[in-house]
C-alpha cells in the first residue's frame, strides 16, 4: 500500500448506505419500479378519452388507368385527381361492458384535374358536420374486467418487488462487508503469526546456540516462518480481491483503502415463526403471484368459453352532407340530412371437430393445475419463512458461544506463550494454541457475518424491521415522475 494512498472507513450501515444509492442492483431495482409504475400508467390511460385526428392529405394519382365502359368493354383513360380527408373525433371506452363510444366530424375533398379549372365540379367536397358511433362486442370477454383486477395487483407488486431489491442489495453489501472483513482479520492473524513465529525462530536459535534446543525444533520454527510469510502473502492477496469486488458493488471508483468498523454489538430480539409469516403475507411482492395465477388462469377459461361464438355491434348515427363545391355547404342546414348505420357480425361455428370442447377442457384443466401449484407455492412460502427464522435464532445464540471460545482462546494463548517464553512447554503446543486461537477469532467474525446476512434475509422475506419494530413498506409511497423519486401520496 502506498503511504500516500487514502483510507475510508466504512461501517456495516454506511456501506448499506452506499450500496443502495450506487450500486447496480439498486439502480436497476429503481428501472424495475419506474417501469411498474409506467406499465400502470398505460393501463389508466385507456380508460380516458382521446381526441383523434384521422387523415389522408394527399392522395394524389396521375397515370392512365383501366375505366370500364357501360357495355362492359374496358378502355383506358387518363386520370389525373387528388382525395383528401380528415376526421376529428372524440373516443371513450366504457371498461363495464367493453363498449367504445366515439363522436366524430368528418371532411372529405376530391379534386379532378383533369377537367378544366372553371368547371364547377372540379372540386367538390363532402363530409359529416357531426355523428355518434358505437361499437359493442357480444358474447366476448371483457379484457377490462380483468385489468381492472390484475393490474392494480401487478403495480402494487412491482413497488414491492422495489423494497425486496433495495433489501437484496443490503444483503449482498453486508456479505460482501463480512467476507472482506474475514479476510482483513485473517491477515492481521497472518501478520501477528509471521512476526511471532519470527520471533520464535530467532529464540530458538539463541537456544540452539547454546545448547538448550535440538536441532530438528529449530527446522520446525523455520518451516513455521516460512508458512507463516507464504500466508501472510495470500492473505493480502484475498483482502485486495474482495476489496475491489466490495468498492465495485458499492460504487467507489477511487482507489482507497478499506477500514472496516464492525457492529459494536449484536441486536438481541425474538422473531416468532408465526409474526414472520404474518408480515410476509401482507408485504412480500410474491405472495401476489398467487392471485396473479388464478386470475390469469381463470381468465383463460373466460377465453376458452367465449372462443365458440362471437358477435360485433356497429352503430352509428349522425348527420351527413350531399356533396357541394363550396365547403361551407357543409354546414349548410339545408344541405345536411340525417343519416344512420347498423351493422351486426357474427361468428358461429357449426361444425368444428370438437376444438371448443377441446379449449374448454385444456383451460379448465390449466386452472386446476395452477390452482395445485399455488397450493404447494403456499406452502413452501411458509416453510421458506419458517426455515429463515429458526436459522436466524440458532445463529444468534451461536455467536455467544463463538464469543466465549475466543476470549478462552485469546486467553489461553497468551498463557502458552508465556509458558514457551519460560521454556517450560515445546513448539508443538505452541503451534496448537496459536491454531485455535487463530480458528476461534475467524469463527467468530464468520458468526457475525452469518447473523446479519440472516437478518437481511429476514428483512427480504416479511420487507419488516424486527429490531426497530417497523414495517419497510409503505403502501403509501409511489414514484413520482416529476421529481424523479418516491413521494407518499395521501390515501384515497
Amino acid at each position: 500500500m502506498s503511504l500516500s494512498q487514502e483510507v475510508k472507513v466504512l461501517t456495516l450501515e454506511e456501506t448499506i448506505r452506499l450500496a443502495k444509492a450506487n450500486s447496480r442492483s439498486a439502480k436497476r431495482a429503481e428501472t424495475f419500479r419506474t417501469l411498474g409504475y409506467w406499465s400502470y400508467q398505460v393501463y389508466k390511460s385507456q380508460l380516458r378519452p382521446q381526441l383523434l385526428l384521422d387523415g389522408t392529405l394527399p392522395d394524389y394519382f396521375d397515370r392512365s388507368t383501366p375505366i370500364t365502359q357501360p357495355d362492359g368493354t374496358v378502355q383506358f383513360r387518363n386520370v389525373n385527381q387528388n382525395s383528401a380527408q380528415l376526421s376529428l373525433g372524440l373516443q371513450q371506452v366504457l371498461p363495464w361492458t367493453n363498449t367504445t363510444v366515439s363522436f366524430q366530424t368528418n371532411l372529405a375533398r376530391f379534386d379532378n384535374y383533369a377537367i378544366p379549372k372553371d368547371d364547377l365540379d372540379r372540386t367538390l367536397y363532402q363530409g359529416d358536420p357531426v355523428s355518434i358511433s358505437l361499437r359493442q362486442p357480444l358474447f366476448n370477454v371483457n379484457p377490462f374486467k380483468w385489468d381492472r383486477q390484475t393490474q392494480p395487483i401487478e403495480y402494487e407488486q412491482s413497488k414491492r418487488n422495489y423494497v425486496q431489491n433495495m433489501e437484496q442489495t443490503a444483503q449482498t453489501a453486508s456479505r460482501l462487508f463480512f467476507e472482506l472483513l474475514v479476510q482483513q482479520k485473517n491477515l492481521e492473524i497472518e501478520l501477528q503469526n509471521e512476526q511471532s513465529n519470527d520471533t520464535i525462530y530467532r529464540i530458538e536459535q539463541g537456544r540452539y546456540n547454546i545448547g538448550t534446543s535440538t536441532e530438528d525444533q529449530l527446522l520446525q520454527t523455520e518451516l513455521n516462518l516460512l508458512t507463516a510469510t507464504s500466508n501472510a502473502q495470500q492473505a493480502r492477496l484475498d483482502v485486495q480481491s474482495k476489496s475491489l469486488e466490495l468498492r465495485t458493488f458499492i460504487g467507489l471508483t477511487d482507489d482507497v483503502t478499506l477500514e472496516l468498523v464492525p457492529p459494536s454489538e449484536v441486536p438481541n430480539f425474538n422473531i416468532e415463526a408465526s409474526e414472520a409469516l404474518r408480515y410476509a403475507k401482507e408485504n412480500r411482492a410474491e405472495y401476489l403471484d398467487f392471485q396473479l395465477d388464478r386470475l390469469n388462469a381463470e381468465r383463460q377459461v373466460a377465453e376458452a368459453r367465449a372462443r365458440r361464438f362471437s358477435a360485433d355491434l356497429i352503430a352509428t348515427f349522425g348527420y351527413n352532407s350531399a356533396q357541394v363545391t363550396d365547403i361551407g355547404g357543409i354546414y349548410d342546414n339545408n344541405n345536411v340530412a340525417a343519416g344512420s348505420r347498423v351493422n351486426l357480425s357474427f361468428t358461429l361455428p357449426i361444425l368444428d371437430g370438437s376444438r371448443n370442447k377441446a379449449r374448454m377442457n385444456q383451460a379448465r384443466e390449466n386452472l386446476k393445475l395452477t390452482q395445485f401449484q399455488i397450493d404447494q407455492d403456499m406452502v413452501n412460502f411458509e416453510q421458506e419463512i419458517s426455515n429463515a427464522v429458526r436459522n436466524f435464532d440458532q445463529i444468534r445464540s451461536q455467536i455467544d458461544i463463538a464469543a466465549k471460545r475466543q476470549e478462552i482462546a485469546l486467553k489461553g494463548f497468551e498463557i502458552t506463550n508465556g509458558r514457551y517464553l519460560a521454556g517450560k512447554v515445546g513448539i508443538l503446543e505452541l503451534n496448537n494454541a496459536r491454531e485455535t486461537k487463530d480458528a476461534a477469532v475467524r469463527n467468530y467474525i464468520s458468526a457475525l457475518q452469518q447473523y446479519w446476512v440472516a437478518y437481511y434475509e429476514l428483512r427480504t422475506l416479511t420487507l419488516y424491521d424486527f429490531e426497530n419494530r417497523e414495517l419497510l413498506y409503505n403502501p403509501l409511497l409511489e414514484y413520482d415522475p416529476k421529481t424523479d423519486s418516491v413521494i407518499e401520496v395521501q390515501q384515497k
